[in-house]
């Protein structure tokens, strides 16, 4: 590579071995001129689903802070120290809890994810219901980034009642979840076709990634056209992998190293290997954003009527599916489980702490200029259905986390009537995504219904 060489932004490093590995973006690579005037920092976004419902409703709920308006740190940990929502206290003022928004067209397990990804239409009925129209990350991905499909994952076993039902092509072609956090790492890094060695020393971390595009990174620093700006996105890309590979990090939760991942490839559906799956499949959107791989992304947890054994408190409780409907089985037969209400709310807590984990993972990286990525983002942990019994699809709990850089206004806890479309079009608005005549984007999914979350807009 000569200094002077014009790249593409979307040009990569190709070092021994073959391994690719994906620059971030830098000024180098970016319009110049009046087009570089309107250029603003990306905004990045993800989506968590959790299956079977929460305990928010009624006398029952353990979900919510007990009031409503501002949150604080310390109501949360305080007051409302039993509640789901305790587990995000540490960004009290970068998450918002939106309450009151229904599905339009799902009421069950069949179409829930669907309807939380899309708020479209389906065609077809049960387990082969299909949204008429893409998902809001695909929506993303095509109006900012063509070209670069999103980031799509799930995490637990398929071949259930039914799996894959979260990220959609247009005209609702299903997008099919990668559950390897290892196969998600190789097509990351670039290590598909690698030499088998070269793969085997990286996963044993006798050989760093980093070491092989040395040479190739030595020739990017030597560019007379490359600002201070650029050198700190490099050094954050190069941190960013090295963190990945050497376990450096400071993040509280288990570190991804390819030693991790190659521990759980071929196991990664094992019932007790759940948690562990889905942290390191969050690190890798973490690492897909500070990279700039992808702007958006999907994390699936479990099929839908999700079957994870979750242990609680040192005992392993019976399916999670079951806990849902308060007796050991899917429908309303069977005996009772006891005490099924504090398991679904103890299950509902680690699903708070999978979304603070991504949090912490996305505050840990900096960004050149200040802030880190949870500022630059707008991040969605969302259910499939609102509840335990009945599994209705009114008033679905949604939480969202970062501010996707002072667009929207974080630190709330509010309720509003209408559909969950309103969630989704904020979702692209933040991300930058734009009607053709330049307004906020309103009208995605429902063909019939308009708006957005007005209440979150800065």
């Amino acid at each position: 590579m000569k200094p002077n060489k014009l790249l593409n932004r979307r040009t990569v490093l190709r070092g021994l071995g073959g391994v690719v590995v994906g620059l971030p973006m830098l000024d180098i690579f970016e319009p110049k001129g009046a087009q570089a005037q309107n250029a603003t920092r990306p905004v990045y976004s993800a989506l968590l689903l959790q299956q079977n419902g929460a305990i928010q409703k009624g006398k029952e709920d353990r979900f919510w802070p007990r009031a409503m308006g501002a949150l604080d740190k310390a109501t949360l940990t305080g007051a409302d120290a039993d509640r789901t929502l305790s587990e995000l206290a540490a960004y009290a003022d970068k998450i918002a809890g939106v309450r009151g928004m229904d599905f339009r067209y799902s009421d069950n397990h069949d179409g829930g994810p669907v309807a939380a990804a899309t708020a479209a239409p389906v065609k077809g009925e049960g387990t082969k219901q299909l949204p008429v129209s893409e998902s809001v990350d695909v929506f993303i991905a095509n109006s900012l980034t063509p070209g670069i499909e999103p980031l799509t994952l799930y995490a637990g076993r398929k071949g259930t009642y039914r799996d894959d039902a979260f990220s959609f092509n247009k005209g609702g072609v299903l997008r099919v979840g990668d559950n390897n956090p290892w196969n998600v790492y190789q097509r990351l890094i670039g290590l598909q076709g690698t030499d088998p060695g070269t793969v085997d020393k990286i996963a044993a971390r006798r050989l760093s990634v980093n070491d092989l595009i040395r040479a190739d990174l030595k020739q990017l620093l030597s560019r007379s056209d490359l600002s201070m700006e650029d050198r700190q996105r490099l050094d954050l890309h190069f941190t960013s992998v090295r963190e990945l590979e050497m376990a450096t990090t400071t993040v509280v939760g288990p570190a991804l190293d390819p030693v991790a991942l190659k521990a759980v490839d071929k196991v990664q559906t094992d019932n007790a290997n759940m948690e562990k799956v889905v942290r390191l499949q969050l690190d890798l959107i973490a690492f897909a954003f500070a990279s700039n791989r992808v702007r958006t992304a999907t994390l699936q947890v479990g099929g839908c009527n999700d079957h994870t054994r979750y242990t609680i408190k040192g005992v392993e409780a019976p399916p999670y599916h079951y806990v849902s409907h308060r007796v050991a089985s899917d429908g309303s037969d069977g005996a009772a489980i006891e005490n099924a209400v504090e398991l679904h709310h103890q299950i509902d807590r680690i699903h708070a702490r999978f979304f603070k984990y991504l949090l912490d993972r996305l505050s840990a990286y900096t960004l050149p200029g200040g802030g880190t990525l949870l500022d630059s983002s707008i991040n969605l942990w969302v259910n499939s259905v609102a509840d335990g019994p009945p599994h209705s699809g009114d008033d679905i709990p949604h939480v969202f986390a970062g501010g996707a850089n002072g667009f929207l206004k974080m630190g709330q806890h509010l309720r509003i009537e209408g559909y969950t479309n309103q969630a989704l079009n904020t979702i692209a608005s933040a991300a930058g995504v734009r009607k053709s005549d330049g307004n906020l984007v309103d009208n995605f999914g429902d063909p019939d219904a308009q708006g957005l979350i007005d209440q979150l807009l800065a």
